[in-house]
């Protein structure tokens, strides 16, 4: 149960990231909402995009991994770079603001 765990905290670390790129664009003084990036997305490539879902708990692809990267003109190898270096206290941090990641992270912790 440590490997999946891992893979839990992994996920929401790629979320926390996710987050922190969009939020990095300011558009009108304000952080870039969900709802314009989603939109922003299906006017570039032509893809519907669930931004929440990439900023929760991410169950990503890499097609997904590479459309964030290139939006955000980050190279891959950086943007993974940054996901492992996400800090515990960050981590835990997202984990707690929502209580669905509470709920399936408790499942976890049981083990």
């Amino acid at each position: 149960m440590q490997y999946q765990k891992k893979v839990f905290r992994y996920k929401v670390a790629v979320g926390v990231i996710n987050k922190r790129l969009r939020e990095g664009i300011f558009i009108n003084n304000k952080p870039m909402t969900q709802i314009y990036l989603n939109n922003d997305i299906k006017e570039k490539y032509n893809i519907d995009w669930n931004c929440a879902r990439e900023e929760s708990l991410p169950n990503t692809t890499l097609q997904n991994i590479y459309l964030i990267c290139d939006y955000f003109k980050i190279d891959i190898n950086k943007y993974f770079e940054i996901v492992k270096n996400v800090s515990d206290d960050e981590i835990d941090k997202a984990i707690n603001s929502k209580k669905k990641l509470v709920r399936l992270y408790s499942i976890y912790l049981k083990y």
